[in-house]
């Protein structure tokens, strides 16, 4: 049998821990999870690299490559960060005007992005400009999926595909709104045999030939 002292601090703790608990969801509900996707460069280059490193004052001597990250989106530049490998250590980078001009020249190049209303039909993207419409009918299939299937907001998703695998990732969604709607079957219309009738009328003459006297 338990001690009363002992006791009475379990009841105790169990009584605290009751009054924090609605603070402590409360904390909890005030707490969003999200993901953004930044967009990065890896400098291979061993003179480049050299540098980077000098110039944004990075203690170490072996890097075999160096990524930087663009953190406010807005371009690389001050306040982002670079990564080195294989150290894996983080630094807040301050370029100066030679690095800065150097970053100035980076592009992403080639992204594609689409915005579609609520109201937009698929096959407006599937239609777009040649130079894009591939990219059109890739967005058009992932509306027609997401709109049959979910029925809310909001709803992120990445989608990659790299040395033969490709993957998607869904998050920021309402699980209850998620229900499963099989695409529309195509249906092909019946063919009706038609009967041809060719009618074929014989016109009989009667000639009448007449003998020279």
């Amino acid at each position: 049998m338990l001690n009363k002292k002992i006791l009475s601090r379990y009841i105790v703790a169990a009584c605290v821990l009751f009054t924090f608990l609605p603070v402590l969801f409360a904390q909890n509900n005030q707490v969003i999870i999200d993901q953004s996707i930044i967009q990065s460069t890896t400098v291979n280059n061993k003179r480049l690299i050299a540098l980077f490193a000098e110039d944004f004052m990075i203690p170490e001597n072996s890097i075999a490559r160096l990524v930087i990250y663009d953190l406010s989106g807005d371009g690389f530049g001050e306040g982002d960060i670079a990564r080195t490998f294989p150290g894996g250590r983080f630094y807040v980078i301050t370029p100066s005007a030679r690095t800065q001009k150097i970053m100035n020249s980076w592009s992403f190049g080639g992204n594609v992005r689409f915005t579609a209303n609520s109201k937009d039909s698929p096959e407006l993207f599937e239609n777009a400009p040649d130079s894009v419409r591939a990219m059109g009918g890739i967005f058009a299939s992932l509306l027609r999926g997401m709109r049959r299937n979910y029925g809310g907001e909001p709803f992120k998703l990445h989608l990659e595909q790299n040395d033969g695998v490709t993957s998607v990732e869904m998050w920021g969604y309402s699980p209850e709104l998620m229900r499963y709607s099989p695409p529309p079957e195509n249906k092909v219309p019946l063919e009706v045999p038609v009967m041809k009738l060719i009618y074929l009328e014989k016109t009989v003459v009667d000639s009448v030939f007449s003998t020279p006297r």
